[in-house]
């Protein structure tokens, strides 16, 4: 493990006796379930709806709790404190999660030759890994970059997966900038714009209950630390096991009906301490699998596994009691979002609740980072061959994450007037104490989050209150510096996402005013075409991308190398198998009326001819399509990679700082001035 620069992010008095170690020290909170206010924006991208009408409305009963998983070694779990129906949205007041998009990190932790396989970078420490999401699974986020994931709190990271007691469902998230332009605050690109990813109960879930979500199968089969982890098909082999097993204690009879009623009678050929000793044989057999540690944990389970399903018996081993909950739990319903009474801030967290005078307002699971650097963006450049590479000497950002660093999303920071202040947790056995002790070289061997911070009410707070905390000197330092820095963008001049990433000659014709895509994704709206864009154009972002399949009507070459091919043909439906994310960019050159009967596939009210310009990695040959007929569901608009907010070079990044008295000494006293 290679470990390069770890964050010490703490007030600067931790930075003395610098020696020659280049480790600083990062910690996220992200496990926390606090998310932003509903998304006003048009663009909301919700895969399964949920049903608003059923919300909790108890403001006395806390709804969530954290507390040790009811599976074993799995950390911490997340509880119903309350009853859900199906359908009901979990959480308080149909609040959802918000999201952080990670761009490009693999890229911009390579060598400078921008292979992956880096100096060896590729095993830098980015724990991260176990709590992202792909972008497919968020597709609102995927033409933020090449290579985009998100970290989700809340539900994206807490819950634990157990395939056969999935019972809560994950939505998408919505695109909101809480009020914030790039023409008119200093604190635009510093917030997510990613917000709301809302979950619903999959079934009526009791109080006490553990929530589960499904990660999908390949999350586990591509790790090989969770290789023994049972997936979806492994309870099938799970439950065809018991059942020959139920016949074999019964001697294999030859009329199997109604056999499961006759476990209960004296005549198995196994007794009780038999079939206990049995099972602990089987279970303990060295050769482990993922469906045998699907298998019941003991033989009594293993009668009502038989009897009831595997699942039956995993639900009532899943709960806990209200009573330990509250002794042994964490309430995290504490606070929700809303718009922060602070300027320029964007959201910020609000009491649900009177918070008496030295009570937890929210506990924060952290996941740390041995290693500052990876957060690091750098722009391209070109190497001697012409390939494009990074360039380690222009650095351009930093990952929005950075700005979450230490502390639940959103509470916010206020020099004099804070509610609120850090400690360490205490009495609660996700958190790794001894950690505290430990020196970088550990940490940097931990690839799990295992570290927890609690705020703390410093008075008494009102419910519908404003959570603020100190961050500390270096961040007030740093964000007063920024506003004074800052200066407005004419619309008609932005190009402040100018990059080798976002190429200024896509931008040549094109509006310079930034505009989400999303405004334009009218169902009754026409898209212009190229000509009506020479005057009349779109922003400089839109981009429009078509659902066509290439390979479609397309035979061998024949044609002459320097000739470039034209394939016309019509738009079919089997077009729409590429999907949205192989989508293709494209031009549209003409428009048509959809009421011919020529042309009508869905209920926009135009058709369109497109244009795509293709290249054939495998043969280097360059082809035009002309494809008519093209409905707008097939037609994707987009924003163009990073163009957004959180890309703009002015965007205030600077993580917010620990106090001396809670930065533990052996953290200290890492970064040198070589």
């Amino acid at each position: 493990m290679i470990a390069k620069t770890m964050a010490l992010s703490s007030h600067p008095s931790a930075h003395c006796s610098r020696r020659k170690h280049h480790h600083r020290i990062t910690i996220i909170a992200l496990s926390i379930l606090i998310s932003p206010e509903p998304a006003a924006s048009s663009g909301q991208h919700i895969y399964f709806p949920p049903d608003t009408t059923k919300i909790h409305q108890d403001k006395n009963a806390c709804m969530l709790y954290i507390a040790e998983s009811t599976i074993p070694h799995a950390g911490i779990g997340i509880f119903a404190g309350v009853d859900f129906a199906e359908g009901q949205l979990i959480g308080r007041d149909n609040w959802g999660d918000p999201a952080f998009a990670t761009i490009d990190i693999n890229w911009n932790n390579a060598d400078p030759g921008g292979r992956s396989a880096s100096k060896s970078r590729r095993d830098y420490h980015w724990p991260l890994t176990n709590y992202d999401w792909e972008s497919s699974s968020l597709d609102i986020i995927e033409e933020e970059g090449d290579d985009a994931s998100m970290t989700v709190t809340g539900f994206g990271a807490v819950p634990n997966c157990h395939f056969s007691l999935i019972n809560v469902a994950e939505h998408g998230v919505s695109y909101d900038l809480a009020g914030l332009s790039r023409y008119n605050s200093p604190g635009s690109g510093a917030i997510t714009p990613f917000v709301n990813r809302t979950s619903t109960a999959r079934k009526d879930i009791e109080a006490g209950s553990e929530l589960f979500v499904s990660y999908g199968s390949s999350w586990f089969k591509n790790r090989p630390d969770y290789a023994t982890v049972p997936v979806k098909e492994s309870y099938n082999e799970a439950e065809r096991f018991l059942e020959k097993y139920g016949l074999f204690l019964l001697g294999n009879p030859q009329n199997t009906n109604g056999w499961k009623y006759n476990l209960f009678i004296d005549d198995m050929i196994l007794k009780e301490e038999a079939q206990k000793d049995l099972w602990d044989i089987i279970k303990s057999f060295p050769y482990v699998s993922r469906a045998r540690q699907a298998l019941p944990a003991t033989s009594e389970d293993v009668m009502r596994a038989i009897h009831r399903g595997i699942g039956a018996v995993e639900v009532e081993n899943s709960m806990r009691s209200l009573e330990y909950l509250k002794e042994h739990g964490k309430c995290v319903d504490n606070i929700v979002p809303g718009n922060s009474t602070i300027p320029h801030a964007g959201r910020g967290a609000f009491a649900t609740r009177f918070i008496p005078k030295g009570s937890l307002v929210a506990p924060a699971p952290l996941v740390h980072f041995t290693d500052k650097s990876a957060l690091i963006m750098y722009n391209e450049t070109r190497d001697r061959n012409g390939k494009l590479i990074k360039n380690e000497k222009e650095i351009l950002t930093t990952q929005l994450i950075r700005n979450y660093i230490h502390h639940v999303a959103y509470i916010n920071h206020h020099s004099t007037e804070f509610n609120a202040r850090l400690q360490w947790a205490k009495n609660f056995s996700f958190h790794n104490e001894d950690w505290l002790y430990k020196d970088v070289t550990f940490l940097d061997q931990q690839w799990r989050a295992g570290l927890m911070l609690e705020f703390i009410a410093t008075r008494d707070i009102k419910e519908g209150e404003e959570i603020l905390i100190d961050y500390g000197k270096d961040w007030q330092n740093a964000w007063d510096t920024h506003v004074k820095q800052w200066t407005q963008v004419d619309p008609e001049k932005d190009f402040n996402n100018y990059t080798h990433l976002t190429k200024f000659s896509a931008m040549n014709a094109a509006k310079a005013i930034y505009r989400r895509a999303e405004f334009y994704k009218s169902d009754n709206a026409p898209i212009k075409t190229v000509a009506e864009q020479e005057t009349d154009p779109y922003p400089r972002n839109v981009v429009f991308k078509c659902r066509v399949d290439v390979d479609i009507g397309i035979g061998n070459y024949t044609y002459a190398p320097e000739t470039t091919p034209v394939y016309k043909r019509k738009w079919i439906t089997k077009d729409l198998n590429v999907g949205h994310k192989k989508s293709r960019r494209c031009n549209v050159i003409e428009r048509l009326d959809a009421s011919s009967d020529y042309y009508g596939y869905d209920d926009h009210p135009f058709m369109y001819t497109v244009e795509i310009s293709n290249v054939r990695k495998n043969q280097g040959k360059r082809e035009n399509h002309v494809i008519t007929g093209v409905p707008f569901r097939a037609i994707d608009i987009v924003d163009e990679k990073y163009s957004s907010d959180m890309f703009l070079k002015n965007a205030f990044r600077h993580e917010m700082g620990l106090p001396d008295g809670l930065w533990p000494k052996a953290w200290m006293n890492l970064v040198s001035n070589d």
